[in-house]
């Protein structure tokens, strides 16, 4: 006869074992509001085009000037809209789904945004909450508070605006579990590329940074830090001055609490544990992490990686002569406006080979530098971009390197890998069909050492912007990509020796859409082999 306790264990661990497609009973909500607050209308942008610059251009940051007037409402709106918020609908026989303007891993958008300004023309200096579901703001708190901001960055300029990006996890825990930690910052990632891109089309400076004093963001947006915490912080505008040292006085709490975001979460501990050495305490801690990472894009290993004989420079055309840049006016891009607002993953991509103008331009652009200490020249020496080839005019099929250096690509193995690519993206069809297949990836073992849980942190984020700017580049030339998980240890095999002591970090399938947009099975034979060993194929009686 068994004991209370050991009947109790039995049942924790049978409930802890349970199968379950998805546990609608406790997803958490796609949106943050505050009940007892009044919503504060933004300008319409939703019924205009959008901004118009080509969007390559806009990613890569040609032909803007530096906006040295006042930013207007009307800028920022359009910063949040094409950033973040909801830019269409779809009735489903279920109800309806919303659609927002950056990719996100399941659709589950775990990213929030606040607003910290100075006084605008029609909106009142103060804190606010963005709500991407009717692109509305609601007021935290009143008065010009830029300082409190402005002393967690340890930059006193007087920002117009400031944009504060919190990432609540339970929101990508709840159907990836552990593995949810990263998708968050990829997802932070791709709504920062989209933000980058629109501030370039609309002549907005903006400046990313990954370093801040955690704890005093946390209270002054009243949240914990845990559940839900500041994730990176975006300067916008140019500044008119200079704000007062020290952050003032101390913000009390806010008037109105939210809807509960974390009801029902389920405690995954290795990612409370990564999260929890991550944040920077104090100003030193600040002032450290600004040092670690202002050398970044310094780094010989490219240029000692070379070229040879086997080498592509993406500035040079499809007869293989340099050229001193790309030129994009030859390229059909659609404005950004246009893109992003209908933009989707693509499920389906058919086999036909993608030109080498629109992959070699999309891939330059996606490789150009972030404004962001230490990212200004590119992505950093501690990330690194890998291709599997399957077919790209001009490009012999196989397995290649983008070296950022001499911006171009190194052919590590030819061969025809589509069954290995579809095998890496975690057995789907889509890397298997699409036309290349980008594979993000970087030296965790020396970021770890350098900066820690928040290098990585940043490292993911870093993925998810170059993930991004894939994301519009392809869309805007008429082609498609996707995000995609992976078997993190075989995509550093198969690109090794090159990619020794580099993990993967975000994989992005891209091509020309296929018909049915619709997710096809698929099998490699690569995974046939794997089941057929493991059931003891090849090892004798």
């Amino acid at each position: 006869m068994t004991t209370a306790e050991n009947q109790s264990i039995a049942l924790r661990f049978n409930e802890a074992t349970k199968l379950q497609y998805i546990n609608l009973d406790n997803k958490p909500p796609l949106y943050k509001f505050y009940p007892g607050l009044r919503a504060i209308g933004l300008p319409d942008v939703a019924d205009q085009p959008g901004p118009q610059m080509p969007t390559l251009a806009a990613i890569r940051g040609d032909g803007g000037s530096d906006h040295t007037g006042p930013l207007t409402l009307e800028q920022l709106t359009n910063l949040l809209y094409h950033s973040a918020a909801v830019i269409r609908r779809r009735q489903l026989n279920d109800g309806e789904v919303h659609y927002r303007a950056a990719a996100s891993a399941g659709a589950l958008y775990p990213t929030e945004i606040y607003v910290v300004c100075g006084d605008l023309e029609g909106l009142r200096a103060g804190v606010y909450h963005f709500n991407p579901r009717d692109c509305t703001l609601v007021r935290l708190r009143n008065g010009d508070l830029r300082r409190w901001v402005a002393s967690a960055v340890g930059d006193h300029s007087a920002y117009p605006a400031t944009l504060v990006f919190t990432t609540v996890f339970w929101r990508s825990a709840w159907k990836y579990r552990e593995r949810g930690y990263r998708y968050c910052y990829w997802d932070l990632g791709t709504v920062a590329a989209n933000l980058l891109a629109t501030a370039n089309a609309e002549a907005v400076p903006v400046k990313l940074n990954f370093g801040f004093v955690d704890r005093m963001l946390t209270g002054y947006f009243g949240i914990d830090g845990v559940t839900e915490a500041p994730s990176l912080v975006a300067s916008v505008g140019t500044p008119d001055g200079m704000l007062a040292d020290g952050p003032g006085d101390v913000p009390g709490a806010l008037p109105q609490e939210s809807n509960d975001l974390n009801a029902g979460a389920i405690d995954y501990s290795m990612s409370a544990q990564v999260h929890a050495a991550s944040p920077l305490q104090t100003h030193d801690d600040l002032a450290n992490w600004n040092r670690a990472t202002a050398g970044l894009s310094q780094s010989e290993k490219d240029e000692l990686d070379g070229t040879g004989d086997v080498f592509r420079p993406l500035r040079s055309g499809t007869d293989g002569m340099f050229d001193a840049d790309i030129d994009l006016s030859s390229l059909a891009s659609a404005p950004l406006g246009n893109c992003v607002r209908s933009r989707g993953s693509t499920r389906r991509f058919s086999r036909e080979p993608m030109p080498w103008e629109a992959f070699r331009s999309v891939v330059d652009a996606a490789g150009r530098g972030i404004n962001a200490p230490g990212l200004e020249h590119g992505y950093g020496s501690n990330l690194g971009l890998y291709f599997i080839v399957n077919s790209v005019e001009v490009l012999e099929p196989g397995a290649y390197y983008y070296n950022p250096f001499y911006t171009g690509l190194r052919l590590l193995n030819a061969g025809e890998f589509r069954e290995m690519a579809g095998h890496l993206g975690f057995e789907q069809a889509l890397p298997a069909d699409a036309a290349a297949v980008a594979f993000i990836t970087a030296d965790l073992n020396t970021i770890d050492r350098d900066l820690g849980a928040r290098g990585y942190r940043m490292a993911q984020t870093v993925a998810g912007i170059i993930g991004g700017r894939l994301y519009l580049g392809m869309h805007a030339l008429g082609l498609g990509a996707t995000g995609l998980t992976f078997f993190d240890d075989s995509v550093t095999e198969f690109f090794s020796p090159h990619a020794a002591g580099q993990s993967a970090v975000f994989v992005v399938p891209m091509g020309v859409p296929g018909s049915p947009n619709r997710v096809r099975p698929f099998r490699s034979q690569v995974a046939v082999s794997l089941d057929s060993r493991a059931r003891g194929a090849g090892q004798g009686g």
